[in-house]
């Protein structure tokens, strides 16, 4: 029991870092296909059991955004994996509908979700899935994708509902010209539209080839003109909307099955990506009584191809270290032709996955590749293993500058304990530079990679050393650009400590945790003089950030980059102004849609005041603020019962109270 609770916490940690890697960063390191097995795992160690984090979709939402709330929750698809998975669910509601439902078959569009909002026939706003009770404002972006109907012929409030996607053709083209440009290339097209449609200028998006196909309606007010999903989609090509073709309704499962292995084997011939075939009841009606779970309707599945296999031979092992200093295992591999391209590397994510799939140099494995994403190797052939392959050593120090590498306890990634590693640079300094942080406008990925090339930028403080001049002179750069970016750097230096302190991208610190750390000790200097007591009472910290901390500030190299930064003018001080002491003693969470302020203005509030910032409902926290569409974490505080549930009106009484 004590190892199944082990792998447990391991699985929800990693399910996590997926969500945030896909959702929010748009950057999976693995297939669907991989992420559906890890969460199969996780509900079979469970039994009974839920985990909060399967019942949670995705989040896309950036830190500062513009969000709305939907009008009906965007909950996500049970997935089949075979046939007899997906014969189980039809019999399954077939039993509880007393009768054979008639059947819509959809292709399923590797995409972005994307929900519209139309009042009086006029689209109102456009937003991204989000936590699926809100999304972020994109109106602006989508707006400059073409052939999307901004009028409809329905006077009533409705939600359509669909995927941004690129082309195949699309995708490829974009990618020749950033490989011709030196830019890092999109690992596949739905990665690709996700970044697009959240890009800061609109015109950059309006030259990024996207499309829209959409699939179903979410809130709706008043009478409908169809009662069927087929009808549905009849009427929303009708309106002008791009509908995925080849959708067809059926009354049995041999034409669920012909439908699903004729699609499978077409999905090469289409131009767009597709991972399998959602199964949906036809008739509203009957979806209706059927209803839905927690997270997921019970009318619809989607049933999802395989991904392609192939059998190659590990050669040997290479090691690549990333921003955050985490050692990552790459398998060369033989050469093998799959999924439209030829791929000769794969990830390996850590050294216990290694130990894991029990692999030596020279095994043959097999290898995944699904959605154009990163391969993986999905197991090695031991009984194929030859005399002289070798097992797999792995490295004590980094692969780059020759640190120590270290571990966290529980933990399944090794970290180089430099923060100077060559290898860390120029994703070190793209999120130092990042809006988040020191919001350093014009020093983006490109640019950061270009300048660390050119050998103007070898570590973070680089940046307030850059001559402006040389700049100026690279191709490509105009005059008015550089100063926009000289301006930014200057600006930057007057951060206040929360932002700084983030900006050195420590691990496990993000914005509430420097918020909260900066609020308590006001310097930087009194952070890195802290101990582990002082530190570990900070909330959001605990012993485990806090022996984080400890290493980072005992690293010399570490504070040597710190006092060139202040050196050069960056301020780690805090210069936000406590107005009162009201809150103090207490610490607050927001959940859903605010009416008056940004979540990020009410947290200022609460930290001008005296308050504290925690991420997660728990013992330690005293009020939730809770807005509209509120989700999970109301739920969970309710279930508490310890935490004090108020709304925004009563959190600003709070403030107006004399105290």
């Amino acid at each position: 029991m004590k190892d199944n609770d082990k792998r447990i916490r391991e699985l929800q940690a990693e399910i996590a870092r997926h969500n945030e890697l896909y959702y929010q960063k748009a950057d999976p390191e693995i297939s669907d296909f991989e992420y559906d097995l890890l969460v199969h795992e996780l509900r079979d160690l469970l039994g009974d059991r839920e985990a909060t984090i399967l019942g949670e979709v995705g989040n896309d939402l950036r830190e500062g955004s513009k969000t709305i709330a939907h009008k009906q929750r965007m909950i996500s698809l049970d997935n089949a994996y075979n046939l007899d998975e997906l014969r189980a669910w039809w019999d399954r509601i077939s039993l509880e509908l007393g009768s054979r439902p008639a059947l819509c078959l959809e292709l399923k569009i590797d995409g972005f979700g994307i929900n519209l909002f139309f009042r009086g026939g006029q689209m109102q706003y456009a937003t991204t899935r989000g936590d699926g009770q809100v999304g972020e404002d994109v109106s602006i972006n989508f707006k400059t994708i073409k052939g999307i109907p901004h009028q409809i012929n329905h006077p009533a409030d409705i939600e359509i509902r669909g995927e941004i996607y690129i082309s195949k053709q699309d995708f490829a083209l974009m990618n020749e010209e950033r490989q011709r440009d030196g830019d890092k290339l999109f690992a596949n097209p739905r990665n690709a539209a996700a970044g697009s449609i959240k890009l800061k200028n609109n015109a950059d998006v309006a030259r990024r080839p996207l499309k829209a196909l959409f699939y179903t309606i979410g809130y709706a007010d008043g009478t409908l003109p169809f009662s069927s999903q087929g009808d549905l989609l009849d009427f929303l090509n009708g309106q002008g909307f791009s509908v995925a073709g080849h959708y067809r309704i059926v009354d049995s499962f041999d034409a669920v099955q012909s439908f699903c292995e004729s699609m499978e084997a077409q999905r090469a011939e289409l131009d767009y990506e597709i991972d399998g075939v959602v199964v949906k009841v036809n008739d509203f009606g009957l979806q209706k009584r059927l209803g839905s779970t927690a997270r997921s309707p019970k009318w619809a599945i989607a049933y999802k191809f395989k991904p392609e296999e192939k059998v190659t031979t590990l050669q040997r092992v290479e090691y690549q270290v990333g921003r955050t200093g985490a050692v990552t295992p790459v398998a060369i591999l033989e050469p093998v032709y799959i999924s439209g391209s030829s791929v000769s590397r794969a990830t390996l994510h850590n050294f216990d996955e290694i130990r894991r799939l029990d692999l030596h140099e020279g095994d043959s494995v097999l290898l995944i590749k699904s959605g154009e994403i990163i391969p993986k190797i999905l197991k090695a052939f031991p009984d194929k293993r030859k005399d002289v392959a070798q097992p797999i050593s792995f490295p004590t120090s980094c692969p780059v500058c020759g640190s120590p590498l270290y571990r966290e306890e529980d933990a399944a990634i090794d970290y180089c304990s430099s923060a100077v590693c060559p290898a860390q640079l120029s994703r070190g300094i793209e999120h130092f530079a990042s809006r988040e942080a020191m919001d350093i406008t014009g020093l983006g990925s490109a640019m950061v990679d270009r300048l660390v090339d050119l050998g103007m930028l070898k570590r973070i403080s680089d940046i307030y050393r850059l001559d402006y001049d040389s700049i100026a002179a690279l191709p490509r750069m105009g005059e008015k650009s550089v100063k926009n970016l000289e301006q930014a750097i200057n600006e930057s230096k007057q951060r206040n400590l929360d932002r700084s302190l983030y900006a050195l991208g420590i691990r496990f610190v993000g914005l509430v945790t420097a918020r909260n750390l900066a609020q308590h000790f006001g310097t930087i200097e009194a952070i890195m003089q802290a101990d582990l007591a002082e530190l570990s009472s900070v909330p959001e910290v605990g012993a485990k950030i806090a022996r984080v901390l400890l290493d980072y500030f005992s690293n010399p190299a570490n504070i040597e980059e710190i006092h060139a930064l202040q050196t050069l003018g960056v301020s780690f001080n805090n210069h936000s102004v406590q107005s009162s002491s009201k809150l103090a003693g207490h610490t607050f969470l927001i959940t859903g849609s605010l009416n008056h302020y940004g979540r990020k203005e009410v947290e200022e509030l609460i930290l001008r005041h005296g308050g504290k910032l925690i991420s997660g409902v728990s013992t330690n926290l005293d009020y939730l603020i809770v807005g509209e569409k509120a989700g999970s974490k109301l739920t969970k505080a309710q279930k508490l019962g310890t935490v004090k549930i108020i709304d925004e009106d009563s959190f600003l009484d709070m403030l107006e109270a004399e105290g």
